[in-house]
C-alpha cells in the first residue's frame, strides 16, 4: 500500500509541476500579447508621425524657392521614414510569431496538465479501491473473530469427556 501512496504523491507532484508550467506559459502568452500590442501602437504612432512630418516637409517645399538638394533631402527623409515603417512592420510580425509560439506552448502545457490530472485521478481511484478492499477485509476478519468468540465459549463450557465420545 505504501507503493500506491508513493505513486499518488508522485502523481500529485507531477500535476503541480504541470500546473506551474501551464501558469508560466500563460504568463509568457500575456507578455507576448502585450509586446504585440505595444509594437502595433509604436507602428501606428510612427505612421501618424510620418504622415504629419511628410506633409510638413512638402508644405515647406511649396512655400519657398527650393534647390535640388532641398528636394533630395526631403526625398531622403521620406525614404528613411518608409524604411523605419518597414522595420516596425517586421517587429509587429515578429511579435505575432512570438505570440503564436507562446499560444502553442500554452496549449501544450494545458494538455500536459490535463494528462497529469487524469493520471492522478486514476491513481487516486486505485488507492480508493485498495483502501475499500482493505476495509472490507478488516471487517471480514472482525466478523470472523466475533463468530469465534461464542464458539470458544461454547467449547470451553462443554464437558471434555463428551467431546471424546464424539470421536
Amino acid at each position: 500500500m505504501e507503493v500506491i501512496k508513493d505513486l499518488v504523491r508522485i502523481k500529485i507532484f507531477r500535476e503541480e509541476k504541470a500546473e506551474l508550467a501551464m501558469l508560466k506559459a500563460k504568463a509568457k502568452l500575456i507578455s507576448a500579447e502585450e509586446a504585440l500590442d505595444n509594437a502595433r501602437k509604436v507602428l501606428r504612432k510612427h505612421k501618424e508621425d510620418c504622415i504629419a512630418r511628410e506633409k510638413e516637409l512638402y508644405d515647406d517645399l511649396c512655400t519657398r524657392l527650393v534647390l535640388l538638394k532641398d528636394i533630395n533631402s526631403v526625398t531622403l527623409d521620406v525614404q528613411l521614414m518608409a524604411e523605419e515603417t518597414t522595420r516596425l512592420d517586421e517587429e509587429v510580425e515578429k511579435s505575432k510569431e512570438a505570440r503564436d509560439v507562446a499560444s502553442e506552448d500554452l496549449a501544450a502545457a494545458k494538455a500536459v496538465h490535463r494528462d497529469a490530472v487524469q493520471m492522478r485521478q486514476k491513481f487516486m481511484e486505485v488507492k480508493d479501491v485498495i483502501d475499500a478492499e482493505k476495509l472490507a477485509e478488516l471487517m471480514r476478519k472482525e466478523d470472523l473473530e466475533m463468530e469465534e468468540v461464542p464458539t470458544k465459549r461454547q467449547f470451553e463450557t462443554e464437558d471434555p469427556g463428551e467431546m471424546l465420545e464424539i470421536y
